[in-house]
């Protein structure tokens, strides 16, 4: 019953957000042209300045009031579910509608779905304190009710199962799963009762495509790895040193970044805001241009480059949609380029923009599953599935292969890296689940190393509490009970928690 009102709430919260985003939007772009028609360049110095002052405000905001609210908020719900952060349920609220609204309307290349997962897992956790759940349920809730948020933002039920099992929870438990799939499909029912039950992209089905076009598919997997690495590394490098390393305040970098914003919106529109409109384009082949290629070329890169800055500001903003965006660009071009060289064993190029998006999303994020059913469940292609598949599967192996460390994680660990090193007293306990393929899976606990001042105090299997001993075989579903003192070396600690997780 709990699972099922979080995520009608979680639903609830979805649609407010993307009302009010829908609103200042049509607002923003109304203005904004009137101005450009009205005073020319006096009417676009208008706009940059006001979405310069909105990128300032969202930065500043999310500092002062919730610093963790910033960003997509997943690495932060990875966090809580081991128990190393904890959730300011109504500050995240808050501060992912206000700022989120500030910055998404200011223009800047964040998609919507970060702040609706965060606001569902926070959401979730109100609960769980008010009914004073135990530890492992509410981590179970908070989980599914970030999922919810996620399902109800991109009308995907089944995505938003498949994203808690695949990327938050891990596991196979009826407590995990149950509350998964009562939390997703009650939030997309409360959506679809409220602004439609439409696809996110109204395309038609179509034929699955012929083995003979298969090559296109493997180069579209293996770019998709290339981009997706440099992604990461700029995104990781951005919000580690470029913003932190300078002494300019948050409100500066979204000022400047949210002018960045304001020019990009008369100089190239289609690289602002989360890429939705975009997006459909590309997927109905309605996008032209005189040098078509460089064109495409010149818009991911654009939005590559943009999305991370507007990222490193630090206000609140999901990566989903912008991944998703550059996926499609990246699929039609290289659908359009290979055409040139063999037109007899290239699909539509806007087919192939499907392909390209499952790909990225899985190059980044490793999440294929999620990736494969979201973008099925967005444009009903479900005859496009095996190729899906087949381009997520290259773009997983590429990326395995050049050690493209997942987004989420890799923001995780660094996040759990400074997070330790302001640790200077007591001890706290984390959660840290046996992931199937881990280096734990199948070890012994005596062959396991652990860093000093930490312990391994219970393992949790099943239904059973177990006191590990040297001799103790770990399993796959294990949940360890970890006691961190205040002297465990930071980097350490962070590779004991990187040893649990799945190749």
């Amino acid at each position: 019953m709990l699972s099922a009102v979080v995520g009608v709430l979680a639903g609830v919260m979805a649609v407010v957000f993307r009302t009010l985003l829908d609103a200042t939007e049509l607002l923003r772009d109304t203005a904004s042209t009137g101005l450009w028609e009205r005073y020319h360049y006096l009417g676009a110095v208008a706009v940059i300045l006001c979405t310069s002052i909105l990128g300032a405000a969202a930065a500043s905001l999310t500092q002062m009031y919730c610093p963790e609210a910033g960003g997509s908020g997943i690495p932060h719900i990875k966090a809580v579910l081991i128990t190393a952060r904890p959730m300011r349920s109504t500050r995240i609220i808050i501060t992912k509608l206000g700022a989120g609204v500030l910055a998404l309307v200011g223009g800047m290349s964040l998609g919507r779905e970060g702040p609706t997962v965060h606001i569902g897992g926070a959401i979730a956790a109100l609960f769980s304190k008010g009914f004073h759940l135990s530890g492992r349920t509410q981590r179970h809730l908070i989980a599914a009710g970030a999922g919810a948020g996620l399902a109800a933002v991109f009308n995907a039920p089944l995505a938003g199962f498949l994203f808690i099992m695949e990327e938050l929870r891990r596991e196979m438990s009826r407590g995990t799963y149950g509350n998964a799939l009562v939390t997703a499909v009650s939030s997309v029912a409360v959506t679809r009762l409220l602004v439609g039950s439409d696809a996110t992209y109204t395309l038609p089905d179509v034929l699955p495509l012929p083995l003979n076009d298969f090559p296109v598919i493997v180069l579209i997997g293996l770019s998709a790895a290339i981009v997706g690495r440099v992604f990461n590394k700029l995104l990781m490098r951005t919000t580690e040193k470029s913003f932190s390393g300078r002494k300019l305040t948050p409100g500066w970098n979204g000022a400047f970044v949210g002018a960045l914003g304001g020019i990009l919106i008369f100089a190239l529109p289609e690289v602002t805001g989360g890429g939705h409109r975009l997006t459909h384009a590309l997927l109905e082949g309605r996008l032209e241009h005189q040098d078509f290629i460089p064109y495409l070329m010149l818009l991911l890169c654009m939005k590559l480059l943009f999305t991370v800055l507007c990222y490193a500001t630090g206000v609140p903003g999901g990566i989903f949609a912008p991944l998703l965006t550059m996926g499609a660009i990246l699929g039609y071009m290289v659908g359009d380029g290979f055409s040139l060289i063999a037109p007899a064993i290239t699909p539509s190029p806007a087919r192939l923009a499907t392909v390209g998006m499952a790909a990225l999303l899985t190059a980044s994020v490793r999440a294929p599953l999620t990736g494969i059913v979201l973008i099925v469940e967005m444009t009903g292609q479900y005859h496009m599935l095996y190729s899906l598949l087949l381009a997520s599967f290259i773009a997983y192996a590429a990326s395995e292969g050049m050690k493209t460390e997942p987004i989420y994680e890799a923001m995780l660990s660094r996040d759990l890296k400074h997070d330790l090193t302001s640790v200077s007293e007591g001890a706290r306990v984390l959660e840290v689940a046996v992931e199937p393929g881990s280096l734990f899976d199948r070890c012994r606990v005596s062959k396991i190393k652990v860093p000093d001042d930490l312990l391994i105090a219970v393992i949790d299997r099943g239904n059973q509490s177990l006191v590990p001993h040297g001799t103790t075989r770990l399993e796959a579903g294990d949940f360890l009970t970890v006691v961190v003192g205040p002297n465990c070396p930071n980097l350490e600690m962070a590779e004991f928690l990187e040893s649990s997780r799945g190749m």
